[in-house]
């Protein structure tokens, strides 16, 4: 279709955003939140000092660190490039290459895997504070807080606002919502005059500095992002533009003020290219980290050189999550009421809920029991107890019932996987089915268990030693991770997995989101081995791989909650000079 055509129909989202900027958005619901946090960042520029009054106390000299956040880049990309020699750049930023070829002052961790699920908000809240998504309350890329009965999306997959996308760069909205301390904030308890910046990061609370784009760049980058979910195809040259601005913006805060002591770089558009380029995935970050990030990175490497802030510090790369190559089209995409009525949330509504609209803010008076949350590859269920809705607002501080709230939903979606059900389209589509009994807000909550329909259930551990998932690592325990919590509820009551990274071939997956060429979330392999290297240039790959092992422990298979104790490892280690 013409681009006038598919543009029109874009998401809202980014005509929100566009508004927004412009000041153009009477009328709008959830639109002068848009226009007041876009007029923050405009009038703040491309850097906002969070500490502006903070004392400057004296500490002791430590290594520095400069760690590189790479959004949706999976383990076997990156390491398969570095050792092939095809990310020269990218080497010198680690430390250079040795006689024999291979990085000679870097290590290149193979245990690290993502946090359930394995998407991005849930997996940063979990590498920038150390805990876990059922501790710190960040479950995901959208999720609902029950005792608020408020839905953040800052991640939005099912709901057409940006909204708390642009409040988390505006507002630090992400940072108020995480019930434990950032790393940043840990670290400054053992050393108060730490400097730290931060570039684009969703989580920087803690922080000194928080560095972003133009806003004219931001926008133009999320905007193509829009027009491709809609059939577009804008190449990756709007997303290089986005992180190109981050690390010019950068190299000019580097000159104008030296180098912080602690500095967070995260570029996202790797993550963005791979969810819609044609050529797939893989594909689509191997050219974005030979075309756009290597040579990027190789300047900010002689940039930090020049300055002097490169010899002792660590430099730590890692990711999120990896990806999934999926279908573009409605019979693989589980959508929401807009895709029509053979999606998820007929199969509630035909079972007796009522379900919250899919929008970021309802009216308080809006009637519903049931919320829908999308990460990808699972789908968030969050019910109410149906007897407590009075005038039908119900109370949603209180757990709902098991048997006939939580069971019920359950049975009519394993009914409708089963392909007994009214939604014939769900037939086939879903993996596991997982219940747990509910909990007060107050509690910790339990773990998920496969529902097996007709009221039962039995544990993930026995499930999966019965019914193998080769390809799925250690997903009872992550599962437990995301569940079992002061926060735990935050993941919902059911928890509805794909057919997605179980499945070899694209054509016999589904993912929960709109229409898109890949996805992740899954507990695979694909989505969630992660690249984690820890990089100094007066250090041999052994003595690093040491420094490393000691602050992951003895955990054969580590998530990401354990990068912030490297981190805070390598603000200890002795000074190489």
């Amino acid at each position: 279709m013409p681009w006038q055509a598919a543009f029109a129909r874009a998401r809202p989202a980014v005509l929100l955003l566009l508004a927004a900027a412009l000041g153009t958005t009477a009328g709008c619901r959830g639109c002068d939140d848009a226009a007041r946090s876009a007029a923050r960042l405009a009038t703040e520029g491309n850097a906002r000092d969070l500490r502006p009054d903070a004392s400057r106390p004296a500490t002791e000299r430590r290594p520095g660190i400069l760690l590189v956040a790479l959004d949706g880049v999976p383990r076997d990309i990156l390491y398969g490039l570095l050792r092939q020699g095809r990310l020269p750049g990218f080497a010198r930023l680690l430390g250079g290459v040795g006689d024999g070829g291979g990085l000679a002052h870097a290590h290149l961790d193979e245990t690290l895997l993502a946090t359930l699920p394995s998407s991005t908000l849930a997996a940063w809240a979990t590498t920038f504070t150390g805990v876990t998504p059922a501790r710190h309350g960040i479950s995901g890329n959208e999720f609902f807080i029950r005792e608020s009965r408020r839905f953040i999306a800052p991640v939005p997959v099912s709901v057409e606002s940006n909204v708390h996308t642009l409040e988390t760069e505006s507002d630090s909205l992400v940072d108020q919502i995480l019930t434990v301390p950032t790393v940043y904030q840990r670290m400054r308890r053992t050393e108060p005059g730490v400097t730290i910046w931060v570039a684009l990061s969703q989580v920087h609370g803690g922080a000194d500095r928080f560095l972003l784009p133009d806003r004219s760049v931001l926008i133009d980058g999320i905007t193509a992002h829009a027009g491709a979910a809609v059939g577009l195809e804008p190449g990756y040259a709007p997303y290089a533009q986005v992180d190109e601005a981050v690390l010019e913006n950068l190299r000019e805060d580097l000159d104008r003020h030296g180098a912080p002591d602690v500095l967070t770089l995260y570029l996202f558009g790797t993550d963005l290219y791979a969810h819609e380029a044609e050529v797939g995935p893989q594909r689509a970050l191997d050219t974005y980290l030979r075309e756009v990030l290597d040579p990027r990175l190789g300047a900010l490497a002689d940039h930090l050189q020049r300055l002097g802030a490169l010899d002792d510090r660590f430099v730590v790369v890692v990711s999120d999550h990896g990806h999934t190559a999926v279908m573009p089209d409605d019979a693989h995409s589980l959508g929401t009421d807009r895709d029509g009525e053979d999606e998820p949330p007929t199969v509630l509504r035909r079972a007796g809920f009522r379900l919250r609209p899919f929008e970021l803010e309802v009216p308080a008076e809006t009637p519903f029991d049931a919320v829908l949350a999308y990460q990808g590859a699972m789908a968030f269920v969050y019910l109410a107890d149906r007897t407590r809705c009075p005038g039908g607002v119900c109370a949603w501080s209180e757990p709902p019932r098991y048997r006939e709230d939580v069971l019920a939903a359950a049975e009519a979606f394993h009914r409708a996987n089963a392909g007994t059900g009214p939604v014939a389209a769900m037939r086939g589509t879903l993996d596991l089915i997982l219940v747990r009994q509910p909990a007060p807000i107050a509690d910790d909550d339990r773990p998920f268990e496969v529902y097996l329909g007709g009221g039962r259930t039995e544990s993930i551990e026995d499930h999966l030693r019965t019914h193998p998932h080769p390809d799925y690592v250690t997903f009872a325990s992550r599962m437990r991770d995301l569940a079992v919590g002061p926060r735990g509820e935050r993941a919902g009551d059911v928890l509805l997995l794909a057919h997605n990274g179980d499945r070899p071939r694209p054509e016999d997956r589904y993912y929960f989101a709109h229409e898109y060429r890949s996805w992740h979330g899954s507990p695979s392999r694909a989505d969630s081995e992660l690249p984690f290297i820890v990089a100094q240039r007066h250090r041999s790959p052994a003595a690093l791989a040491a420094l490393v092992r000691d602050a992951l422990g003895a955990d054969r298979a580590p998530t990401q909650d354990r990068v912030a104790d490297v981190l805070l490892a390598l603000r200890r280690a002795r000074r190489v000079d």
